[in-house]
């Protein structure tokens, strides 16, 4: 979960900051924003800092973490999509954190239930025109190669630590 702390969190931050600070936000739908990434950087960080104090717990902690990242995911996407673009990449988080520390099948499933997710959103937000329609899918898409991307570099990687032992 260092992973997830040391680059997606940060990362995330930027992309809400940036929508924030950017995308002339509405302030109800700002301060809640503020409230989502507060609450899930606190979190974040008590899971983190006890995953190892609870170690038989330890991949309960995970995946409990892993579906958190997807939880925040929804209501950041849903408030600032509409003020900045980029804020679909937050859907990538959950999938490559779950592709670092699951299985193929645990990676493909929530890089499918979070491609799905933004497109449930984007659909909600009467989003139309084959045009934005064709961009919404490749996002999808690239959610899902990019999670089982990083799984099979993960999976590489490990194959390469085990061989020189």
């Amino acid at each position: 979960m260092n992973l997830l702390n040391r680059y997606f969190a940060p990362f995330a931050a930027l992309l809400i900051l940036s929508a924030v600070h950017f995308g002339e936000v509405e302030p109800k739908q700002r301060n809640l924003a503020w409230g989502v990434l507060i609450v899930s950087a606190v979190v974040n960080w008590w899971l983190s800092k006890n995953t190892y104090r609870f170690i038989g717990w330890a991949n309960r902690l995970r995946t409990l973490q892993i579906w958190l990242t997807f939880v925040w995911t929804v209501p950041l996407f849903y408030l600032l999509h509409g003020f900045w673009g980029p804020m679909w990449l937050l859907f990538v988080m959950a999938p490559v954190t779950a592709a670092l520390y699951g299985t193929v099948w645990s990676t493909l499933g929530m890089g499918l239930v979070s491609s799905s997710t933004m497109l449930g959103i984007y659909w909600l937000h009467g989003v139309e025109g084959e045009v934005w329609w064709g961009q919404i899918g490749t996002q999808a898409v690239f959610i899902i190669v990019m999670a089982l991307f990083t799984f099979l570099l993960s999976q590489t990687a490990l194959k390469l630590r085990d061989m020189s032992r």
